[in-house]
């Protein structure tokens, strides 16, 4: 599984390399479905969103068929030209089988498998809080898991730092 093209694979990709003010605040809004009761995460919460959305490509890569409930909500939060962009960029970087890329393709939930997994459930709480992504957050930090996912960030990324000056210090 390929961490860096799951990552490219997100309509937010762009979003999380820009200083992430106003103007491309304004970008990144301008791609929610207005008619999905479920864009005020899109809208409100991306770095939580970014997290479900790496989280749950990761499950279905797994083979969790009843992941692609969840996938197809966070879709729904998108105009249907991103969802679109990005179901190809599923497609094209091959994070997913042809069988995973057609539940999700498809426009009805009704028959799509949905069953609760705690440890499934677990694992995406802990990735909220601890930004295994590498998600950074230039903006204010409004909520809990924000902050600790920050601050996860930072730590990992000093700790990159000393482990190359050791490293170079070695060679």
């Amino acid at each position: 599984m390929n961490r860096e093209l799951i990552a490219k694979s997100s309509p937010l990709y762009e979003y999380w390399q820009t200083n992430q003010d106003s103007k491309n605040e304004t970008q990144r809004l301008s791609i929610i479905n207005k008619n999905s009761p479920a864009s005020v995460l899109f809208e409100n919460e991306p770095y939580k969103w970014e997290n479900l959305y790496q989280s749950i490509i990761r499950e279905l890569y797994r083979g969790d068929k009843e992941s692609v409930f969840a996938m197809k909500v966070l879709l729904e939060t998108i105009t249907q030209e991103e969802k679109i962009k990005l179901v190809n960029k599923i497609k094209n970087y091959n994070l997913l089988s042809r069988e995973i890329i057609s539940l999700i393709s498809e426009n009805s939930l009704e028959s799509i498998p949905r069953k609760f997994k705690i440890f499934r459930f677990l694992r995406i709480l802990v990735a909220i809080y601890t930004n295994p992504y590498g998600i950074e957050l230039k903006s204010k930090k409004k909520h809990l898991y924000e902050k600790t996912g920050s601050l996860m960030h930072t730590l990992r990324s000093y700790i990159l730092i000393v482990f190359n000056k050791i490293k170079a210090l070695n060679n």
